[in-house]
């Protein structure tokens, strides 16, 4: 009997093996080259043991395969490509976009209807429906709106950093510091609220906040299933978005807009946009889960990713210090013609500032790579001999390595150095069209693109304007970047020592 069990037992395993290993040949059969799967797991068993982020193993492949225009790779058993070559990119992002219009990750909307109606999440109808409605709340004459909401922010973050750095407060936690700017940020222009970040250690918007993007154990895990295994998703009840954190933000916004209603009160923020808004003179008000939706959308694009950029924006600035006494000047001139006050016209005539942004941006972008998905079949250019088009079918996951292209030394010379000056007027048209991603591009590209950059621009135009930005030793140099979770974290921080100036 045992002998039958154990026959059993190996037969399973071999069946098991030889099912997993089963579409293993599938790049092969293409003449496409193909990083070397792991039985069972493919190329993102480091990912599944948490050992690399998914989006620190792309990079890997990238630099593995340099004259390849594409590599073949497996998510778990699913083959997938990854796109090295800028022209074969930009047709994917915006030439062919209508073959590649979803982004590949799934939300079940029985499961998590409110994170379903993320724009990020959908696709078709309803995504365009989102886009045009979230399009319309981004525009620059609605950035020009918030700005005195935003300078009042940063106006609160120079008494914490000074009160802070008086107390004994250096180093700080910039990271920390920059959640803190771009929560209190987003709960006044979006829900016309004070987050109380600067004030209140406990601040529970602050709290809520990171219960979306911030990493932890859990949510890693999460993020993990969502990522890889979707169609558990749904079998696991596992959720993008809790329960409480929904609840929360409903809350918020029906006692805003009572109280808005009740006091005839407008403010031109995000929630008053919103709620007002109609694409077309017919269009019905938006409902209270479509409003939700947005606004929580709105939070996840401006808080977490937007703090990402600030903080080592603030770095790149501490550890270049040229860079920083360049910009220094460049902001007291601009103040200086403007009579001593900043604008947000003002904004737009630091030509450097732009410079600062987009070169840290380029070193250290919050997103690691862009994932689509196929929709359509699609015909690749050749990437070996003999010379046939290659198939992509519908259903194919394609990456696009943002990290791996922004450190390729073919695009951008000395890659790992800050180099602001690339992105000047002179030499921003040389950077090769397809290789600069930190947005994204073509029809999904970032819809908050305007209020992120906005924000961050104000909150270094701030801190350079009042403090001297030094690197702290508790720093660990050169930056490691930490391996689990699927946005750039510095690991053990970003601890940086602010000096009042003496203007």
């Amino acid at each position: 009997m045992m002998f039958y069990i154990l026959v059993a037992v190996v037969l399973a395993l071999v069946i098991l093996h030889r099912y997993c290993n089963s579409t293993y040949d599938y790049w092969k059969k293409r003449g496409v080259p193909f990083h070397p799967p792991v039985t069972f797991f493919g190329n993102l068993w480091d990912a599944i043991r948490m050992k690399r982020s998914t989006g620190l193993i792309y990079t890997d492949i990238y630099n593995t395969y340099p004259d390849a225009p594409y590599v073949g790779v497996y998510k778990i058993r699913q083959p997938a490509l990854l796109i090295r070559d800028p022209e074969i990119i930009k047709a994917i992002l915006i030439k062919d976009f209508h073959s590649f219009e979803r982004n590949d990750i799934f939300v079940d909307e029985n499961v998590d209807p409110i994170a379903s109606k993320n724009p990020f999440l959908q696709y078709g109808e309803r995504w365009k429906t989102s886009r045009s409605q979230l399009s319309y709340c981004f525009t620059s004459g609605k950035m020009k709106h918030l700005f005195p909401l935003m300078y009042a922010v940063s106006v609160n973050m120079v008494k914490y950093i000074d009160n802070e750095a008086k107390l004994g407060g250096n180093p700080m936690d910039t990271k920390e510091l920059a959640g803190k700017f771009t929560c209190d940020n987003v709960a006044t222009c979006a829900f016309g609220i004070d987050g109380k970040s600067f004030v209140d250690p406990n601040s529970e918007f602050r709290n809520v906040g990171k219960k979306i993007l911030e990493p932890s154990f859990s949510f890693n895990m999460k993020m993990l299933f969502i990522l890889l295994f979707p169609e558990c998703t749904a079998l696991l009840k596992i959720k993008f978005i809790s329960d409480d954190v929904v609840n929360y933000f409903r809350n918020v916004i029906k006692t805003t807009l009572n109280y808005r209603k009740e006091n005839k009160l407008v403010r031109n923020d995000f929630l008053d946009v919103i709620t007002q808004m109609k694409l077309k003179p017919d269009d019905p008000p938006l409902k209270d889960d479509d409003i939700t939706a947005h606004a929580i959308s709105f939070f996840g694009d401006g808080f977490e990713t937007s703090s990402i950029a600030l903080s080592f924006a603030l770095y790149n600035l501490a550890a270049n210090l040229s860079a920083q006494e360049k910009l220094k000047n460049e902001i007291d001139e601009v103040i200086r013609k403007n009579r001593g006050s900043l604008s947000y016209e003002s904004i737009q005539n630091m030509n450097y500032l732009d410079c600062v942004l987009s070169e840290s941006l380029r070193i250290h972008s919050p997103a690691f790579a862009l994932v689509k998905l196929c929709t359509d079949d699609y015909y690749l250019p050749p990437c070996s001999k003999p010379e046939v088009e290659v198939k992509i079918e519908k259903g194919t996951p394609v990456i696009i390595p943002v990290q791996g292209l922004h450190h390729d030394a073919k695009y951008f010379p000395n890659p790992e150095k800050f180099i602001p000056e690339r992105f000047s007027d002179d030499n921003k048209a040389k950077i090769v069209k397809g290789t600069y991603l930190p947005f994204g591009d073509g029809g999904r590209i970032c819809v908050g693109m305007k209020f992120a950059i906005l924000q961050v621009k104000i909150a270094i135009i701030a801190i350079v304007q009042h403090f001297n930005i030094r690197v702290n030793q508790k720093t660990k140099e050169p930056l490691e970047i930490d391996p689990n979770h699927f946005l750039l974290f510095a690991k053990d921080g970003i601890w940086l020592d602010y000096h009042k100036r003496n203007n």
